[in-house]
């Protein structure tokens, strides 16, 4: 089969040929019908200091948001089976340590295969996957829409953290995720939407999925805009995809006392608190993270927000690619708004549209 594989500590990736994947018992083989890419893909591409520092052992398989069939299944895998379309959780638990015994596998500490990272990806034709991670894709579902579920889950996961239902919400960077955040928030109650970004065309874009005021952060002070809009008192939560040090400390004078932030940006370097003691601790912040959803309180509460059919993943499709464009698809993803997502087929499965 063909595999982009990450084979240097270095920028860059190879398009080879290998070996279709063996499953162990409790492992299934899935076709990969659709995979997108995201932003840590690029990362890994390129091979950043944050990539870099987290020492993963190459070569190893790139990608991990993805949707296909089951064309072979372990004899010890139970509730899935051949022919089962499926799209997959990234992380692969332990199962049996402190932190997934207490319902947070999906940060589990003891060695946790994460695909397209420690564990091979999906940027292949095919890719064998332990059942635990295994998600069932609605009949709904088309493939595409299956490759993208990754990515929603996680602006779920960081939207439910800020607890949006009757409160304001600040969501600084509306790529892809964030403007999957701002329409989210939006179907859970929030009352009033900002989004920061600092591209024009992103912010029309979160108007049109539900954000109430839309600041551009090269044009516009954030943190008095939301004072003023918020007579003083600030946001309730503030959901930071930037990971940039400038926004995140704007982020600690936005938010209201006892008020939150999320983290999910990826913060590469050290990063410090202008106004640590009275903006966070005599504030009472609550400043949590994310890593991935919850398995699989998220999973279940993306599938009934979408069986809605109010939120329509088609519309964050950015742009089709072939699978064998990874390269090219690098160079674009700076312009193209929505995830590529890369197929071999043109279009969606019939009777899934």
């Amino acid at each position: 089969m063909k595999a982009w594989i990450k084979d240097k500590r270095q920028v860059g990736a190879v398009l080879t040929e290998r070996e279709i994947p063996s499953i162990k018992r409790d492992e299934v083989l899935i076709k990969v019908e659709a995979s997108a890419l995201c932003k840590s893909d690029v990362d890994v591409y390129e091979w950043t200091p944050l990539v870099e520092k987290a020492g993963y052992p190459i070569p190893f398989v790139m990608g991990h948001e993805f949707a296909g069939q089951i064309v072979a299944a372990g004899e010890d895998v139970k509730g899935f089976a051949v022919g089962d379309r499926v799209a997959g959780e990234t992380h692969i638990p332990c199962g049996y340590c402190e932190t997934c015994r207490t319902g947070n596998q999906h940060i589990c500490g003891n060695h946790m295969g994460v695909l397209g990272r420690t564990v091979d990806g999906c940027f292949a034709e095919y890719i064998a996957l332990h059942q635990k991670a295994l998600i069932r894709l609605p009949e709904n579902l088309t493939y595409e829409q299956g490759a993208i579920l990754e990515p929603f889950a996680t602006a779920m996961h960081a939207v439910a953290k800020a607890a949006p239902s009757g409160r304001t919400l600040l969501v600084a960077g509306v790529g892809t995720i964030g403007q999957m955040a701002v329409e989210i928030a939006g179907f859970l109650g929030c009352v009033k939407i900002f989004a920061v970004d600092v591209n024009d065309q992103k912010l029309e874009e979160s108007a049109a999925r539900g954000a109430d005021v839309r600041i551009n952060g090269l044009k516009e002070d954030f943190v008095e805009v939301v004072r003023k809009e918020t007579n003083g008192l600030g946001v309730d939560a503030v959901i930071d995809f930037t990971g940039n040090e400038k926004v995140i400390n704007q982020a600690v004078e936005a938010v209201k006392i006892a008020g939150t932030i999320v983290h999910v940006g990826m913060v590469e370097k050290p990063l410090t608190y202008q106004n640590f003691m009275y903006g966070v601790v005599y504030k009472e912040l609550n400043v949590t993270g994310i890593f991935g959803r919850r398995m699989y309180e998220t999973w279940t509460e993306v599938m009934n927000i979408l069986k809605t059919g109010r939120i329509d993943l088609n519309s964050y499709v950015g742009k089709r690619m072939k699978p064998d464009e990874l390269e090219k698809a690098i160079a674009l993803f700076p312009q193209v708004t929505g995830r590529i997502v890369f197929r071999d087929q043109d279009g969606e499965e019939e009777g899934r549209k």
